[in-house]
């Protein structure tokens, strides 16, 4: 063969790779593509992500990022007035931390990652990791309390695992 057939060859080899290589594995929806991301919580994310109707029939990142966005905002001020209900009865300084500081920084990342998603995804995937300090700061200090309550262990949990998978949906923004 001459060298230029080889050439030829090698490019197109190269080109079913790479092209291969940004299809979602056979059957698999971009949202399980992005859940595989999340390892030992790909079964949790999954889960959590057929909550929503509009995630699985996602057919681009823009619209599965924003989607999963707009859950975490949703679930992120359900948590918050869970907690700002929860100081009525419990005014102790841990619970009062996680309704107004931690859980105000993870809507305003979250909505920011909203607002730079299709302008700058670098910075939306990362507005949408800083939102996860919020409850893992939240869980800090309820442990530091001695609070036991598994409601905000299961709000906190949930938040951490929103910032992830939106923060692995925006890098693929603006990539595929």
């Amino acid at each position: 063969m001459n060298s230029s057939k080889v050439s030829f060859l090698f490019t197109l080899f190269m080109i079913l790779i790479f092209s291969h290589s940004l299809i979602p594995a056979s059957c698999q929806s971009l949202f399980e593509s992005i859940c595989k991301e999340t390892l030992e919580n790909e079964g949790a994310c999954i889960q959590l992500m057929k909550s929503d109707p509009r995630i699985p029939s996602a057919t681009n990142y823009v619209d599965l990022t924003n989607y999963i966005l707009d859950m975490a905002i949703k679930k992120a001020t359900e948590g918050q007035n869970y907690l700002l209900d929860l100081m009525k009865t419990n005014p102790s300084k841990a619970i009062h931390q996680c309704a107004t500081i931690d859980y105000n920084g993870s809507i305003s990342s979250f909505k920011t990652a909203k607002v730079d998603l299709t302008q700058d995804p670098p910075t939306a995937s990362y507005d949408a990791k800083i939102a996860g300090d919020g409850p893992a700061n939240c869980a800090e200090a309820i442990k530091a309390e001695n609070i036991n309550n598994p409601t905000i262990f299961d709000i906190n949990k949930t938040m951490l695992l929103l910032s992830d998978i939106a923060s692995f949906a925006a890098n693929k923004v603006g990539r595929f």
